[in-house]
């Protein structure tokens, strides 16, 4: 029985256990079926990610999206390659450009007088008056109101003023005198304008492919291109070219979709107006003559008693005397007559000095600056002028739009009167950058870069002009695409002597004086002293001490210096040099002008060559001669 008994929990432990294995099999299979129902979600979830991922968008950018809003009448700009926040706009089917962007960016002779209301535009001998809001204007013969002049019209207005006073011009009629193409795309309302020309790179479609805002398949399209199509490429990233399409779209082309870039050359058939200018056959030497008085005019024989080598002489004979234009001369045709038999050309010039009126107020006036013009005219043909020098310098930035106008007006005047004009303007920096030098260039027949004050009454001691400051100026006027063949460097035939002291307070006290060239041999022996080359400035240097401590300073202009800065006129090529001013010179300097100006280019730059080496020696031996000295000590 035991047995039995035991068998019979034998077997009911063996029944137990095939009970519990089906339980088993069957949690397995849940399992295994919970498993592969989650592994199937995430094979959807991730073929959903996927195709959502590497799937490109099909939603286009809306217009007004891309270019923002704009009123009814407005339309977008793209320039050039820029989609800028200025709008064009659209009246009667014509567009009509932001004046501001016409005058900044495409062509500055538009000119707004807003005293006179209308926009005045010069040629190299015209001037037009053109209304506000007309069809009509007037084109004169000239620059002044006395010229003859012309009634014309245009087939709607050419100068819009909207209610809020912004101008704008008809698109079609400021491209009749500038380099400008524009594309109008009405059912977008934007108008893409090109005005720079030139080398660009452009690529076309392997196959059809969107245009879209920005590199990548998810960016919304913008435009789309045709197999075939050609666009200019802005940028080459990685997988996504930026390019400019022809109808003035910028947006991102994937790169596999175009053809490889490659150069061409953008050409306009546009004829620029031509602006004749007056240019010698050789380099000149111009010198000032300052002359205070009617009869100052009776010195001129003394003055070039030992001058040689001298083309042009310029009196200092015209002031801007009231606001209204008026030019107060003390120059006389005897003058002229005498320097004529002396074979020397006459350029009367007109300065600004005068306390008696503001420069700003004359040159914002448009009567103002005609009166100076035809006052000053008038003395050139009453005294047989062979030119006009221009010496404007009390301008402000806000006076330089109607400066250049000026300058515009007084050439057109001085063509048509075959007369010279000169205009003397400060050495370059970015402080003065808003003078225009390259368009006073265009129009006036040379342009003369004052070449010193690099230090000057009141400021910190230094070189009235080292011979970087001279040749920087040259380089930047050059940058800037004037022609050397219009620029004229002028140089001092003065220095300073500078006088350095400290009050009982420690404080620091700079003052100077200037010395004409003939007048430093003599302080020099006086003090006694022994001027040594300063390699840095390429002058002559002196400096001492008083008994009373204050430290004395003087860089020297000579015939040495002045030959480094001569040198620059035949070594860039340019029109020639100028001096300020006669009667401050050494006389034996003037064989250094003539020996320099009459040189190659070639030969200029050996001369500059051996300069410098002779310089490298001296600097070398003062050297060893401080050495020695400092070893005895």
């Amino acid at each position: 029985p035991e047995d039995e008994g035991s068998g019979g929990r034998s077997e009911g432990t063996e029944g137990t256990k095939r009970n519990e294995v089906p339980h088993g099999r069957h949690r397995s299979g849940k399992l295994v079926r919970a498993l592969l129902a989650v592994l199937l979600v995430a094979l959807t979830v991730a073929t959903i990610y996927l195709i959502r991922k590497y799937t490109p968008t099909n939603r286009r950018m809306s217009y007004q999206e891309y270019f923002g809003d704009m009123a009814k009448d407005e339309a977008a700009i793209v320039l050039q390659d820029e989609n800028i926040s200025e709008r064009a706009l659209i009246q009667g089917g014509a567009l009509y450009l932001p004046y501001d962007l016409v005058r900044d960016k495409l062509n500055e002779r538009f000119y707004w007088d807003e005293s006179r209301a209308e926009m005045l535009f010069t040629t190299a001998t015209q001037t037009y008056e053109i209304p506000v809001n007309s069809s009509s204007y007037s084109i004169i013969d000239g620059a002044l109101a006395s010229d003859p002049t012309s009634e014309a019209s245009y087939d709607r207005t050419v100068v819009l003023r909207r209610d809020d006073g912004s101008l704008f011009m008809d698109a079609d009629f400021v491209a009749q005198y500038t380099d400008i193409r524009y594309t109008l795309e009405k059912d977008t309302s934007h108008v893409w304008l090109e005005y720079r020309w030139g080398k660009r790179t452009t690529a076309s479609a392997r196959k059809d492919a969107a245009v879209r805002y920005q590199g990548g398949i998810k960016s919304p399209i913008l435009t789309d291109l045709n197999k075939g199509d050609s666009v200019y490429v802005l940028e080459q990233l990685d997988s996504w070219t930026k390019v400019l399409t022809d109808n003035g779209f910028i947006g991102y082309v994937s790169s596999s979709r175009l053809n490889a870039p490659k150069k061409i050359s953008v050409k306009t058939l546009f004829q620029a107006q031509k602006y004749p200018s007056v240019t010698a056959d050789k380099k000149i030497s111009v010198a000032w003559q300052i002359i205070s008085s009617r009869e100052g005019n009776k010195t001129l024989d003394d003055t070039l008693a030992n001058v040689s080598n001298l083309d042009v002489i310029s009196p200092t004979w015209f002031k801007l005397s009231t606001n209204d234009g008026d030019v107060d001369s003390i120059g006389t045709k005897a003058y002229v007559k005498n320097a004529h038999k002396k074979n020397l050309k006459v350029w009367g010039l007109i300065d600004d000095f005068s306390s008696e009126m503001d420069t700003s107020t004359v040159l914002a006036s448009t009567d103002a600056r005609r009166n100076c013009i035809a006052q000053l005219m008038t003395y050139a043909s009453n005294y047989g002028l062979d030119g006009i020098n221009l010496d404007f310098e009390y301008m402000d930035e806000a006076d330089a739009l109607a400066y250049t106008q000026f300058v515009r007006e007084l050439s057109i005047a001085c063509r048509r009167a075959g007369v010279v004009l000169s205009v003397d303007l400060v050495t370059p920096f970015d402080f003065n950058s808003y003078l225009n030098r390259r368009e006073v260039a265009t129009v006036a027949d040379y342009l003369i870069n004052m070449g010193y004050d690099e230090h000057y009454a009141g400021s910190e001691a230094g070189s009235v002009a080292s011979l970087s400051f001279e040749e920087n100026g040259i380089k930047s006027l050059i940058d800037m695409g004037i022609s050397p063949s219009k620029i004229i460097t002028a140089v001092p035939f003065y220095t300073r002597i500078w006088y350095t002291s400290y009050g009982d307070d420690g404080k620091k006290y700079v003052n100077s004086e200037e010395l004409s060239m003939g007048s430093v041999q003599g302080t020099i022996t006086n003090w006694k002293v022994t001027p040594v080359w300063d390699a840095q400035t390429c002058q002559n240097y002196a400096e001492w001490k008083t008994d009373d401590g204050v430290l004395c300073q003087i860089w020297i202009e000579d015939a040495e210096s002045l030959e480094r800065k001569l040198l620059l006129v035949p070594k860039y090529d340019l029109a020639g040099t100028a001096a300020w001013a006669l009667g401050f010179q050494d006389d034996a300097l003037w064989t250094t002008v003539g020996d320099s100006l009459n040189l190659s280019k070639d030969d200029a730059l050996k001369k500059e060559e051996e300069a410098i080496a002779r310089e490298a020696q001296l600097t070398q031996r003062s050297a060893e001669t401080e050495g020695e000295a400092q070893t005895e000590a």
